[in-house]
């Protein structure tokens, strides 16, 4: 049976801030991390740090556009993966959808990411 989204999606390397709901700090940068794709429903991060399911973020993105975009995710599932790079590492692929962004701003992802897409094969 096929996967079926809501949202189309783009893998695609976009900068993204991010900092945990419950931390005091009120600055986002505390990650710096790249996305391995994005959608107006949010996006899967490869992160060093293994997030928890239901986890909520504040998230500040780029896109290619030099568009900024704000929102709130929240994460929906985590899966381990290793990096060999002297010596294993693990890494978490982390799926996160956003539960707080503007209309506007989900649809300038949309909209670059529908841009982006390759053609469809008829």
């Amino acid at each position: 049976m096929g996967e079926k989204r809501k949202f189309a999606r783009l893998n695609l390397n976009v900068r993204v801030d991010w900092r945990k709901t419950d931390e005091t700090v009120d600055v986002l940068g505390k990650f710096l991390d790249a996305t391995r794709n994005i959608s107006a429903g949010g996006l899967c991060l490869s992160l060093g740090e293994e997030l928890q399911v239901g986890d909520k973020l504040y998230l500040k993105m780029e896109l290619p556009s030099k568009q900024i975009i704000s929102a709130k995710g929240q994460v929906v599932w985590v899966s381990q993966f290793e990096v060999d790079d002297r010596g294993y590492k693990k890494m978490y692929n982390t799926g996160i959808k956003f539960i707080e962004i503007r209309d506007e701003d989900r649809q300038e992802i949309n909209e670059f990411v529908l841009a982006s897409l390759p053609p469809k094969k008829e």
